[in-house]
């Protein structure tokens, strides 16, 4: 028998660049302003997709150099992120509506 570990996902560690809980505040606040249960179903589906991202961090592909990006369920917002393998952890850089320039996540390299 093994060890009871074969099959089992290993969760990465995630982390937040300060500015990404501006970007989070700024989407969530908008979709408030047009319906309560939207913003929170925002907040919802943004946390499932950061979810994902820590079991899965490869299964998106590159964009952009090391640069993963992931589409949020049923609203056009983009998660940008990283992979630092050494530590085993994401590191999300931008969560930006999908209109937004691209050169806006870039800068933040």
């Amino acid at each position: 028998m093994g060890s009871g570990k074969e099959g089992m996902v290993m969760k990465y560690k995630l982390k937040l660049l300060p500015i990404v809980y501006q970007d989070l505040r700024i989407a969530k606040k908008r979709y408030l302003e047009i319906n309560t249960e939207l913003g929170e179903d925002f907040k919802l589906k943004v946390n499932e997709e950061l979810d994902y991202i820590k079991q899965y961090p490869k299964h998106y592909q590159k964009r952009h150099k090391e640069l993963r990006q992931a589409i949020v369920a049923r609203f056009p917002f983009t998660v940008y992120y990283l992979i630092e393998e050494e530590l085993k952890m994401v590191v999300v850089i931008g969560v930006l509506a999908q209109k937004q320039s691209f050169d806006r996540i870039k800068k933040r390299l």
